[in-house]
């Protein structure tokens, strides 16, 4: 397929950190930023990733360019890479990320959420990151109830109590501070008072650092959200983290085709939308849809030329709607037959029909 210009610059190169630490977490976003000047850096639970145009040196173990590196962008965006498939919170990542780039590199993001946005119009969001609590259950055989401690009131934090709660969890909410949501509050300094509790999840921030496990109130479960990992030291009793979570999707063959169904779905988003931006006047399949719309604008001014106390908005959004109605499967067999020479010849049939001579046709038709 055809592509927009900068697209054959494009790269990325990206890190696996779910398994790291604090330190080596920081030293290596610190080596990251400074090999990739310019370029926009994307954190998430399970990846570092630079994205730009610069060659580089890095030796990062993946490397794309091109298509391949958009649609690693337009995956991240819809949450293909994510522990929770699917989940909405990375997009808000991702355009932090990119923010206040500008030219092609602004130009890729655009089109990577963009399609991200359409993949998640066709798959509906059916959880969220609170729902990593019910996977961290399912992995340590853990069945739900007693009391949850949740270290963080960030929104990991936030949507782990809200989902303890929803299964019945006593839970207990830690942070600096009180974030006023409904759940009892308890300052992180006073954590190690608390005694005993059932589960202690851990959802703190990359600056929080390391948090030994026997600072904290024994549990028979500890769960390690934390990218970087958060806790350190010996655990009570079974401790989970986010590894251990991806290792446990491996072994269930409806997450593992629940996750190509999407990265299909990504792939297609992506098409359709390189091909908008490649359409340009230039392209024969922009010439039809922008010959297309010179002939809705036609049909416009000729209807308000009949009715002139119309309603020129309601109106507008009518004919809208109906040119997308009529036309958009057929703008999407030229675009997947690749049917050139049948775009022009419809471009130059709509372009013959609104001239400066024939500016009554339209009106004529309405009448």
């Amino acid at each position: 397929m055809e592509g927009p210009s900068w697209l054959p610059g494009f790269r990325v190169c990206a890190w696996r950190v779910v398994s790291l630490d604090a330190v080596t977490m920081a030293a290596l976003e610190g080596d990251v930023r400074t090999a990739h000047p310019g370029a926009a850096i994307v954190t998430s639970c399970q990846r570092l990733e630079a994205y730009g145009f610069e060659p580089c040196d890095c030796g990062a173990p993946v490397r794309l360019e091109g298509r391949a590196a958009l649609e690693r962008l337009a995956g991240v965006a819809a949450g293909l890479d994510s522990v929770v498939i699917g989940e909405a919170q990375i997009a808000g990542q991702v355009r932090a990320a990119f923010r206040g780039t500008r030219g092609p590199l602004r130009a890729a993001a655009d089109v990577a959420l963009a399609a991200a946005r359409d993949v998640r119009r066709t798959f509906p969001q059916r959880s969220h990151a609170g729902h990593l609590l019910d996977r961290a259950l399912t992995t340590a055989r853990v069945q739900p109830g007693g009391r949850l401690l949740v270290l963080g009131t960030g929104a990991m934090g936030r949507l782990i109590a809200a989902r303890g709660r929803e299964l019945g969890f006593e839970v207990l909410l830690a942070g600096r501070r009180d974030p006023a949501i409904g759940v009892p509050f308890v300052p992180l300094a006073d954590v190690s008072g608390l005694g005993p509790v059932d589960i202690v999840a851990g959802c703190l921030g990359s600056g929080a650092g390391e948090v030994r496990l026997e600072a904290l109130p024994p549990a028979d479960l500890a769960v390690d959200l934390g990218t970087p990992r958060n806790f350190t030291g010996e655990p009570a009793g079974v401790l989970i983290t986010l590894a251990d979570l991806l290792a446990d999707e491996s072994r269930r063959p409806h997450a593992v085709a629940l996750r190509s169904r999407l990265a299909q779905a990504v792939r297609a988003a992506l098409d359709r939308r390189l091909a908008r931006v490649t359409e340009d006047s230039h392209h024969p399949i922009g010439r039809f849809r922008l010959a297309l719309e010179r002939a809705r604008q036609a049909a416009l001014a000729a209807a308000l030329a009949v009715q002139p106390t119309a309603d020129r908005d309601a109106l507008d959004r009518a004919l809208h709607a109906a040119v997308n109605r009529q036309f958009h499967d057929l703008t999407e067999q030229l675009r997947r037959e690749r049917a050139y020479d049948r775009a022009l010849r419809l471009a130059a049939a709509l372009e013959s029909w609104v001239t400066p001579a024939d500016a009554e046709r339209p009106a004529a038709a309405l009448r």
